[in-house]
Parts: C-alpha cells; structure tokens; sequence
C-alpha cells in the first residue's frame, strides 16, 4: 500500500473518530444547544466538537455573527432560508461572517454535516 494511500485511510479514520466521540458527547442532532453569547461577543460563533458553539445566539439587528472553526476538519455555514448562500470550505482557524440586518429567527446548518445545527434570532 501507498503512503499516499495509507495516509487518506489515516485521515478517513481519524475523521470518523471525531465524528463518533462527538455524537456520544452530545454533539449530534438530538444533543444539548448552548444558548447566549461566547466569550462576550454576542456575534461570535465557534465551529468546534462537530458543533456550532453557541448554537443559538440572540443578536441585535445589523449584528455581524462570525463563525470560527476551530475544529480540525472542514466545516460550512449554510443559512436554512436564502440570506445567504453557503459558505466556502473553512479550514481550521478560518472564518465566515455575515450581517443580520432584519428581525427573525435563522436556522443555519453545516453544509458538510447537516446534522450540525444552529440559529440566528435577531431582535
């Protein structure tokens, strides 16, 4: 066998473990939603454990949310209505951002995981 393909066996592996600790943490559809902001910033989002962290916040109107990963795979955001399309891939340590101008409430997904969850309420 390749290094090339001993090592894509390696990253497959390392990724399904990521993805079974985080379902058996809580991190699945059905696991607990943080709500409120993080870290003081009412507009920050963490990508991190195969979840949005917080993954609900409540935000004023003309609030940009910025989401981070900080998880070692790629993520997306990908708002559930038509605000905006889907993100582009994001590394580790990169970050989307959008403004939220109107009033309401906006599911959002992974566009990767789509069962990784979260929502924009807007005051």
């Amino acid at each position: 066998m390749s290094t090339k393909a001993i090592n894509g066996w390696l990253r497959t592996a390392v990724v399904a473990m990521l993805a079974i600790g985080a379902v058996a943490c809580g991190g699945g559809a059905e696991g607990p939603a943080a709500t409120g902001g993080s870290s003081g910033d009412a507009g920050a989002v963490s990508i991190a454990g195969f979840k949005f962290v917080p993954s609900d916040i409540e935000v004023p109107a003309g609030t940009e949310v910025t989401w981070t990963n900080d998880d070692t795979v790629a993520h997306t955001v990908q708002d559930s209505g038509k605000l905006f399309p889907e993100s582009p891939e994001l590394a580790n340590g990169e970050t989307f951002s959008f403004v939220y101008d109107e009033p309401g409430t906006f599911p959002y997904i992974c566009g990767i995981h789509p069962y990784m969850k979260g929502t924009v309420t807007v005051s």
